[in-house]
C-alpha cells in the first residue's frame, strides 16, 4: 500500500514540474526564442505599417490635409533608420588620423557630410579609400594649400586651390612622378608665367601660357635642357610670321638651334630644324648677314594651328579663310625644292624628292647648282591679316604637305 502511494506522488510531482521542464527547455532553445524575436518585430512592423487609418482620431490635419498618424510616424522610423545607417558610414570622419606623425588631422571621406563643415588641414580619402588629398579646406571646398594624389599615392598636383580648381602657384607632376609644370594657375589650366617639362625631367619650354596654351613671350628648349628658341606663342605654338622682315643677324638672335644654309643664284633658304621651319631671303653679297631680309618663312608641317584645332585638308582651310586668292599648278622653286627635300629625308611627301645638283661647301652649307624645275606642286594662296599664306600641295583639292608665309601687297 506504501509502495503504490508513493507511486501516486511521484506521478503527481511529474504532472506538475513536466509542463515547466518544457518550457525552460522552449526558451532556452536558440531557434525558438530566433522564431519568436522574427514574429515580434515582424508584428511591430506590421503595426507600424499598417497605415490605413479606422478612426478620424487618426489623422492629422496638416496645412488642410488629413494624414495618417500611422503613415506619418511609419515615415519618421524610415528617416531615423536611414540616418543612423548613414552616420554608421561615415563614423571614420569624426576620428582624428591616428596613424600619421602629426596626430590630430582628420580624415574624411571624399562624400561625408561632415566635410563641409571642416576647415583648416584635413585629409580626404577617395572612392576606394586611397589618400586623395592632404592640405587645407573651408566651407566645403578644398581651398587653401594642399598637396593631391593619385590612386598609386603618386602627387599629382601640389600648390593653391580655390573651391576644388588649382589656382595660383602649384606644380603639376606626371603619372610618373616627374615635374610637369611649375607656375602659375587658374581654373585648373596653365595661366601666366611657368615653366613646363618633358616626362624625361627636361625643360620644354619657360614664358607665358594662357588657358592651358603657351601664349605671350616663351622661350623652347631641347631635350637637353639648351635654349633653342625665344620668340612669341600663340595658343601653343609659334607665331612664325614674327620672323618676317628680319635680318639673318635678328634671327639668329632668337634661334639657336641647328641650322642648314642653301644658296641658289642670289636667295637663301636656311633651315630650322629644331622649330620644323625654313626662312628665305636674297642677297647681293656672298654674305648671309650683310643685308638679307627675310621675306618668306616656310613652316614644315602638314598641319595648319588654328586656335586649339590642327587643320590638315584644303576644305578646312576654305572654312578658316574663305575663297583662296589663287591657285594652280606651279613649277617648283628652289626654296620649295629645299622644303621639300628636307621633308623627303625622313618621309616622302609629294612627289617625292626633287632632283637637284648642289656642292656641299661645309656641313652645314651648302650651294644649289641646277634643281629640276618639271616638278610641278598645286598651290593654294589665302589671304588674311595682312598675311599671305600659300599651302603646297600634290594636286587640286589635297591634302598639303607644308606651308609658306609672306606679306601682303598691303602690309
Amino acid at each position: 500500500m506504501n509502495h503504490n502511494l508513493f507511486q501516486v506522488l511521484l506521478t503527481s510531482i511529474k504532472t506538475k514540474i513536466t509542463p515547466l521542464v518544457t518550457k525552460v527547455r522552449r526558451w532556452t532553445d536558440w531557434n525558438y526564442l530566433r522564431t519568436q524575436g522574427i514574429n515580434k518585430v515582424r508584428q511591430f512592423f506590421a503595426s507600424i505599417f499598417d497605415v490605413r487609418p479606422k478612426h478620424k482620431k487618426d489623422y492629422y490635419e496638416v496645412f488642410g490635409w488629413l494624414v495618417s498618424k500611422k503613415l506619418a510616424f511609419a515615415i519618421v522610423v524610415v528617416i531615423g533608420v536611414l540616418s543612423l545607417y548613414y552616420l554608421a558610414s561615415v563614423k571614420d570622419s569624426f576620428l582624428p588620423d591616428r596613424k600619421g606623425a602629426d596626430g590630430g588631422i582628420k580624415t574624411y571621406s571624399y562624400d561625408s557630410v561632415m566635410l563641409r563643415f571642416a576647415k583648416d588641414k584635413v585629409r580626404i580619402k577617395g572612392k576606394s579609400g586611397y589618400l586623395a588629398y592632404e592640405g587645407n579646406v573651408a566651407k566645403g571646398y578644398v581651398t587653401g594649400t594642399g598637396t593631391l594624389y593619385n590612386p598609386e599615392g603618386t602627387v599629382v598636383y601640389q600648390g593653391s586651390f580655390d573651391k576644388n580648381k588649382y589656382e595660383g602657384d602649384g606644380v603639376a607632376y606626371y603619372d610618373t612622378g616627374v615635374m610637369k609644370y611649375n607656375g602659375k594657375f587658374s581654373e585648373n589650366l596653365y595661366e601666366g608665367e611657368g615653366k613646363q617639362y618633358r616626362e624625361n625631367g627636361s625643360l620644354l619650354y619657360a614664358g607665358m601660357f594662357a588657358r592651358g596654351m603657351k601664349e605671350g613671350e616663351g622661350t623652347l628648349y631641347d631635350q637637353g635642357s639648351n635654349e633653342i628658341y625665344k620668340g612669341n606663342f600663340s595658343k601653343d605654338g609659334i607665331v612664325y610670321s614674327d620672323l618676317l622682315g628680319k635680318t639673318a643677324k635678328e634671327v639668329s638672335d632668337c634661334y639657336s638651334g641647328s641650322m642648314k644654309l642653301y644658296r641658289g643664284e642670289s636667295r637663301y633658304a636656311v633651315v630650322l630644324a629644331d622649330i620644323e621651319a625654313m626662312y628665305v631671303g636674297a642677297t647681293e653679297s656672298n654674305s648671309l648677314y650683310d643685308d638679307v631680309k627675310v621675306d618668306n618663312v616656310y613652316v614644315l608641317q602638314p598641319y595648319f594651328r588654328a586656335g586649339q584645332s590642327n587643320l590638315t585638308t584644303i576644305a578646312e582651310l576654305k572654312g578658316l579663310f574663305g575663297d583662296p586668292i589663287y591657285e594652280g599648278n606651279s613649277e617648283v622653286t628652289m626654296e620649295e625644292a629645299v622644303a621639300i627635300n628636307r621633308l623627303c629625308s625622313e618621309k616622302d611627301v609629294l612627289f617625292g624628292p626633287v632632283d637637284w645638283k648642289k656642292t656641299d661647301e661645309y656641313d652645314e652649307y651648302s650651294i644649289i647648282d641646277s634643281y629640276d624645275k618639271s616638278y610641278v606642286v598645286y598651290l593654294y594662296g589665302f589671304e588674311k591679316d595682312g598675311l599671305v599664306y600659300t599651302f603646297v600641295c600634290s594636286d587640286r583639292d589635297d591634302v598639303f604637305a607644308f606651308y609658306y608665309i609672306t606679306k601682303g601687297e598691303g602690309a
